[in-house]
């Protein structure tokens, strides 16, 4: 199959476009409204979307090239958004985050961008060539819906629940929502070229599946500090191990974090643990490890990257190493419910697969069998069919009778 990088090098021009864009909008547009700018650059975009469509439509294998290649560009406005809110550059994202959505002008908001800035961008620009050449990215895919899906949630959640409030601009955030779930049906609805065979679990899944009891123990203990209980353990969790539960401004990121694990991340560890100890080879435990591991990376890191942020509450960061039991138990928590999940999808796709992984079985000598019975079954006077064993025994009988004739022929002459 020819290998085409013509499309995903149209993508990458598109994507550096958001550049002096983003730099336009943020100079130009601050005397316009709100849906006077929406429109602006919808204006300016639609010619660009044009171009890439006209020049790529030829080269291409599948039409989810177009949706990766138009979230790229995202991606890139995302980078450019955290770095100014970070105070590191000025002048491309400073009236979206005062005017579009303020909530994203926090620690949650920038770490969350970072991510969307640099993993997903490479996500979409792999995802775009493999798209384009028909390829598949079924593992990538889920893995990378389930995240953003994440993200999501998190975050209309929290516009909803932030001091300003959602805005118009929030409703931008809707094609994040449609299109990964998109991908996530076509990578579930995919059959995958490698599929896993039933197995036995080993000492290695057991010792996964403890750890999952163990992630979900903690997903507990993070739902229930979100949502201020007060069990000795849960309250020195929130105050101590965790105190970005606690931040509220502008929006409860980390306390809605909390409650997707507890609603979501909770029975997801229960059910791959015990998928882990009757049959690891299951295929949708694969499908189900790899949604788990692109939700917890996102969540885990979002939340470790928060509490280290210079925009978070001084009280609200994360425990210092002189709190020896807080600093472990933060450390230990994090990493549990999200390096977990991830080292399961690794063990279950390098499973083999059923060409590799069947074993092959000898062969029954039916055959030999049903050869016996019948030479055991022979009656005198009747003719039945010789065995390969009593052919060979009758032709020697006859060879040897042939030579004796020609002998007798010899003395006579």
């Amino acid at each position: 199959m020819e290998t085409t990088w013509w499309p995903t090098v149209v993508a990458l021009l598109y994507d550096l476009t958001g550049i002096p864009i983003s730099y336009f909008h943020d100079s130009y547009t601050t005397e316009l409204s709100e849906g006077s700018r929406v429109i602006l650059v919808i204006a300016i975009l639609a010619p660009l979307i044009t171009v890439i469509v006209l020049t790529t439509r030829k080269h291409i294998k599948s039409y989810m090239y177009f949706g990766f290649a138009m979230l790229s560009f995202s991606s890139i406005i995302d980078l450019l958004l955290a770095l100014e809110g970070d105070g590191i550059i000025q002048g491309f994202m400073g009236l979206y985050l005062k005017k579009g959505e303020p909530y994203l002008h926090s620690a949650w908001g920038s770490v969350v961008s970072y991510w969307d800035g640099v993993v997903f961008f490479m996500c979409y620009v792999v995802m775009a060539f493999k798209s384009s050449n028909g390829m598949s990215y079924r593992t990538l895919g889920l893995h990378y819906s389930s995240a953003i899906l994440n993200s999501m949630l998190v975050l209309l959640l929290g516009a909803c629940l932030s001091q300003s409030g959602i805005t118009g601009l929030t409703a931008l955030n809707i094609p994040y929502v449609v299109f990964p779930m998109v991908v996530a049906i076509k990578c579930l609805t995919e059959k995958p070229k490698n599929r896993p065979v039933s197995m036995q679990p080993g000492w290695v899944d057991t010792l996964l599946a403890v750890l999952l009891l163990e992630a979900a123990v903690v997903a507990l203990i993070k739902g229930l500090a979100s949502l201020r209980g007060e069990q000795s353990i849960v309250a020195w969790y929130r105050e101590l191990a965790e105190p970005i539960i606690n931040q509220n401004e502008p929006a409860p990121f980390a306390a809605l974090q909390g409650l997707v694990s507890l609603f979501y991340f909770l029975p997801a560890y229960i059910v791959v643990a015990g998928g882990l100890v009757m049959n690891p080879g299951q295929p949708w435990l694969h499908d189900l490890t790899i949604l788990l591991a692109g939700a917890t990376s996102h969540a885990g890191i979002t939340i470790v990257g928060m509490s280290y942020h210079r925009l978070t509450n001084p009280e609200h960061e994360a425990p210092k190493l002189t709190n020896h039991s807080a600093f472990i138990a933060f450390w230990a928590a994090n990493l549990l419910t999200s390096l977990v999940p991830q080292l399961v999808a690794i063990r279950l796709c390098y499973i083999k697969s059923d060409d590799e992984g069947k074993v092959i079985k000898p062969a029954k000598s039916t055959n030999i069998i049903k050869q016996v019975k019948s030479v055991s079954s022979i009656k005198p006077g009747k003719s039945t069919k010789l065995s390969p064993d009593n052919t060979s025994k009758k032709d020697k009988t006859i060879s040897n009778g042939k030579t004796k004739t020609k002998k007798n022929k010899l003395k006579e002459n």
